[in-house]
């Protein structure tokens, strides 16, 4: 009985055009990758850099001013705090 190697050969002609092609696909993407590596860019506008600083001064400015809140306190109690009425009367008409 005589053995041929005839389906070995297909079978290995087969798997290196395999890895042919996966070491392609593998150079392609290197490739690719590299070409993108130095064009890609994020940057903030100078409307995005102005917000950012805006609210972090926010978020470290107190809710409520609390020296006055006391000192208005105070004058309510010793009966001092005079309600500025003109100061109301234009306030409440838009003024």
């Amino acid at each position: 009985m005589k053995v041929d190697n005839v389906n070995s050969n297909r079978i290995t002609q087969k798997q290196a055009e395999n890895a042919a092609g996966v070491e392609k696909n593998q150079k392609s993407e290197r490739e690719n990758l590299e070409s993108l590596a130095g064009k890609d860019k994020a940057s903030l506008s100078e409307d995005a850099r102005i917000l950012a600083k805006s609210r972090t001064a926010l978020e470290e400015t107190p809710d409520m001013r609390t020296e006055l809140v006391e000192q208005l306190r105070q004058e309510i109690a010793s009966g001092k705090y005079q309600i500025p009425v003109q100061d109301l009367a234009d306030r409440l008409l838009g003024g």
